[in-house]
């Protein structure tokens, strides 16, 4: 599978204001990384400060808050990271699986997924 980007608005909390990001979808990240300066701008406060576990094995503190995501014609509340400078964009799974999205690894695209009920 190859390396899949995709451009996603980061919106303010009151959803007011959007800009347009390119992300890496990560389906190894968990929480969607957004530029800790466009998370500045749009006001997202830090919420929390949490162990994250780099790939290389190292575990640094991350600052994490919560904001409003446009993504494939959705509209959602999802958690950010606030990603420091150098570091990249990414989509994380949980922002993936609240819109209800996964990686059509073979079309190299992102495609709805199906709700199974039992």
């Amino acid at each position: 599978m190859g390396i899949l980007n995709v451009t996603i608005q980061v919106g303010n909390p009151q959803g007011t204001a959007f800009e347009d990001l390119e992300v890496t979808v990560d389906t190894g990240c968990s929480y969607t990384a957004v530029p800790r300066t466009m998370l500045e701008r749009l006001q997202v406060a830090v919420d929390d400060s949490a162990p994250s576990i780099l790939a290389d094995g190292r575990e640094v503190p991350v600052d994490v808050g919560e904001t409003i995501i446009r993504l494939e014609g959705r509209q959602l509340h999802t958690p950010v990271m606030f990603a420091e400078e150098g570091e990249p964009a990414l989509l994380g799974v949980v922002t993936l699986e609240q819109a209800r999205l996964a990686v059509d690894p073979l079309a190299q695209r992102l495609v709805p997924t199906i709700l199974l009920r039992y």
